[in-house]
């Protein structure tokens, strides 16, 4: 590693846990103090768009944002990347896999924004999670979902799970998708759910610049059976990254 890696390592891990504190420790305690509500969608999109600046993650858009946004985000998942690039556009809440609150301060930091937390492998913790997520319609917030549940660096997606198309449609909420890919090449930044994630995480904050495209699609609501639903988003989000590598050559 040379010595502007290195740096350029050590003042990001200082400034995004500097700003991740500040975050925390002011905007939510502040809200606190004027509000009852449970989730603070306006931090996360805050926070998200600093450790985007800080990441040195730039953001090319496809097209521009359809209005009026959705209720439900869905995107498919490349790596970690994708909270901040999310976070950037939209201001909600996300579904987090329930190990996420096991780190040390951030994990009780998550709980605090309102962040709804599930355990895949364990029904009771699904049932759970599906019951606070039929009440989230009550904190007038937005919800943010990777639907194959964990990340894949390929064109080819995991199937998409269910649970986020049921719930838009039991409460009559507009799901909204978009396709998140890393630039040039989407290997370059490849992300590997086998291997620990922080030596991955490092890697990332070393790279002087890092080059993502994300596309919209309109905000609609379900009209079909939810299952068949989420065949349909998993086919064209997959077919969408198929195009962007016959497009380039890949």
């Amino acid at each position: 590693m040379n010595i502007m890696k290195f740096l350029r390592i050590t003042f990001r891990i200082v400034t995004i846990l500097l700003w991740t504190l500040f975050m925390q420790n002011f905007f939510i305690d502040i809200s606190r103090l004027f509000s009852r509500k449970r989730r603070f969608p306006i931090t996360v999109h805050i926070w998200g768009k600093g450790l985007a600046w800080l990441m040195g993650i730039k953001i090319h858009r496809k097209n521009e944002l359809p209005l009026p946004m959705g209720d439900v985000i869905i995107s498919n998942h490349l790596g970690f990347m994708d909270v901040p690039i999310m976070s950037t556009i939209f201001p909600a809440v996300y579904m987090i896999k329930a190990e996420a609150k096991k780190p040390f301060y951030f994990g009780g930091a998550l709980s605090r924004e309102g962040h709804f937390f599930v355990d895949r492998e364990d029904q009771t913790s699904l049932r759970k999670a599906a019951a606070n997520l039929l009440k989230f319609s009550n904190d007038f917030c937005r919800i943010i979902i990777f639907p194959e549940g964990k990340a894949s660096p390929n064109a080819e997606r995991l199937p998409f799970k269910v649970g986020a198309f049921a719930m838009a449609k039991k409460l009559d909420k507009s799901i909204q998708a978009c396709v998140i890919d890393y630039l040039p090449d989407r290997q370059i930044h490849k992300w590997d759910t086998t291997k620990k994630g922080m030596p991955q995480l490092i890697e990332l904050l070393g790279k002087r610049r890092i080059d993502v495209s994300i596309e919209f699609f309109p905000a609609e609501k379900i009209t079909v059976d939810p299952k068949e639903y989420a065949v349909i988003w998993h086919d064209k989000i997959e077919n969408k990254l198929k195009e962007y590598d016959k497009n380039n050559g890949n």
